[in-house]
């Protein structure tokens, strides 16, 4: 092997360990595994949405338990979609695209996150200021970029 290839190896062999963990084709399923983006912030719990209740938003169909769901979130859809629908924001601001389990949730100011794990959610739930969870959530979204592009180049 080339030192480039050696080097290219090295790099994104993480990424490649953790896409195991990642959905194979998230085009066919509801986002978020079918819950309810809404229920999070009503009744502070996931619930699975039907697929007789959906709305499409960013390329991604979301699943409600009502009409009046549906309809709350196409007035403001960017107030109740997480912020990261497929991958946990935690492990994004560390670098490594790990799939979400929507069980594990936080919602932090107006952002719902969701996580991999409980112990990552919690560790990000206690005692972070305003000021870490923004540099946490800049650092997630330079990731999240950077593997959309690695994804279309």
């Amino acid at each position: 092997m080339t030192t480039t290839a050696v080097a290219l190896a090295l790099a994104l062999s993480p990424l490649s360990a953790q896409s195991q963990r990642l959905p194979t084709d998230m085009s066919q399923d509801p986002a978020i595994e079918g819950y309810s983006p809404l229920s999070y912030f009503e009744v502070g719990r996931p619930e699975k949405g039907s697929s007789a209740y959906t709305s499409t938003y960013q390329g991604k169909e979301y699943w409600f338990t009502s009409a009046e769901q549906v309809a709350r979130f196409e007035a403001d859809p960017a107030a109740y979609a997480p912020a990261f629908p497929d991958h946990c924001p935690y492990n994004l601001s560390l670098g490594r695209a790990v799939a979400i389990d929507p069980r594990n949730f936080l919602i932090l100011g107006d952002h719902l996150l969701l996580f991999h794990d409980r112990e990552e959610m919690a560790s990000v739930g206690q005692g972070l200021d305003a000021e870490k969870a923004d540099r946490m959530l800049q650092r997630a979204r330079a990731t999240r970029t950077n593997l959309l592009q690695l994804r279309f180049d």
